[in-house]
């Protein structure tokens, strides 16, 4: 059902001869260092481990596209794995139930996000840089893969440092006309004006804070042009929504083909 240069290229892991094989002796060697664990540890010490139930098999194939292929809408999905309605919805209430996968709405766009947990499962090497949150590191995946649509874009970098060890940008962009973009993933507007603060001096040609809806897109921008920022920095700032960037990855894709 997949290829294996689809999904090399996705995970950049190296060649191997199926995720199926490759989960179950992941999920092996975990339950091996797990067992070695216990009988090392002191009598009076227990530990409790998390053993989840087996998914269905339609659960699981699902559990694999999500981790494949991150930025595909939910209804891509059920015509990639050229199952039913009923069976797509079935599996998907599986893996949240079984807290391995979330549902988020960007605008009308419904996406899955899959958890650390769901990668640790699969025997899958997860490609979260960051402890903080699985959401916000899947909102950071998924704009890098919209982003990286724009055939106008060199190369991307998520989680990039600003050159010290404490400030990061969400999403660092190289454009092929040499300018740099940072993207700050902004699912509320108690901090944008400190991610904007941060950016000043740094040589951005535009920052652009990616909101979860237009609601949100128009409370940031306010709060940023009357939080006193020099005119030249602030002409620098774009505010956008993801079902904006969901639409031009569509409109790109539809160019190439």
């Amino acid at each position: 059902m997949f290829d294996k240069k689809d999904i090399s290229k996705a995970l950049q892991t190296q060649a191997f001869e199926s995720l199926y094989d490759l989960a179950a002796t992941k999920r092996s060697k975990l339950h091996e260092q797990e067992n070695n664990a216990n009988t090392t540890s002191a009598p009076a010490m227990s530990q409790k481990i998390e053993v989840l139930p087996e998914p269905t098999s339609n659960a699981k194939t699902l559990g694999y596209d999500i981790c494949i292929f991150i930025d595909s809408q939910f209804n891509e999905r059920q015509q990639r794995l050229n199952v039913s309605a009923r069976d797509i919805e079935k599996a998907k209430t599986e893996l949240i139930n079984l807290q391995l996968v979330k549902e988020i709405w960007l605008g009308k766009s419904l996406m899955l996000a899959g958890s650390s947990k769901l990668y640790k499962y699969l025997g899958l090497e997860s490609p979260y840089k960051r402890n903080v949150s699985d959401i916000h590191s899947f909102l950071v995946l998924l704009t890098t893969k919209l982003v990286e649509a724009n055939p106008l874009v060199k190369n991307t970098i998520p989680e990039a440092s600003l050159g010290d060890s404490s400030s990061t940008v969400d999403l660092l962009v190289h454009m092929k006309n040499s300018q740099r973009w940072a993207y700050e993933i902004t699912w509320s507007e108690s901090n944008c004006c400190a991610n904007a603060a941060k950016l000043i001096g740094k040589g951005f040609a535009q920052i652009i804070f990616v909101c979860k809806d237009y609601d949100l897109m128009q409370t940031v921008w306010t709060r940023i042009r009357n939080t006193g920022f020099e005119p030249d920095f602030l002409s620098t700032i774009r505010c956008t929504i993801f079902g904006k960037l969901i639409s031009q990855k569509k409109q790109f894709t539809l160019r190439r083909s």
